[in-house]
């Protein structure tokens, strides 16, 4: 049986490494390497003992949210490649910023609540 730990660290890597694979994008350029779609990996759900947190329903909405972006900017890079352009367009390379921007704000939202948990003493360690 997983920790809730495990289920933190599951939940979070797919973001991680979304931040990781849209590092080249965030400068404004094309990436040149096939794009892996980022947006099935991550989660559609929160993890079980978000419902403990104090403001569960933005936990339980964040997912949703992150993983829309993802699909729109994996829909526009792969878009890009398609035509060979060099550079994303404005708004495209905004929401690649906007978007490892969340992926970062929902690993960090994430570990913040489960510590709060831990610290609570709600048998979350």
């Amino acid at each position: 049986m997983d920790t809730l730990q495990d289920e933190l660290t599951k939940f979070c890597a797919p973001f991680v490494e979304a931040r990781i694979q849209l590092l080249p994008a965030l400068t404004g350029h094309t990436p040149s390497d096939p794009w892996l779609a980022i947006a099935p990996q991550m989660s559609r759900a929160a993890p079980r003992w978000t419902s403990m947190a104090a403001n569960p329903l933005t936990l339980w909405e964040m997912p949703g949210v992150v993983r829309r972006k993802a699909s729109y900017v994996d829909g526009e890079i792969r878009s890009h490649q398609t035509r060979e352009d060099q550079l994303l367009v404005f708004d495209v390379h905004m929401a690649v910023r906007e978007l490892y921007q969340d992926a970062r704000e929902i690993i960090d939202t994430y570990t913040r609540e489960y510590r709060r948990l831990a610290k609570r003493g709600m048998g979350v360690m």
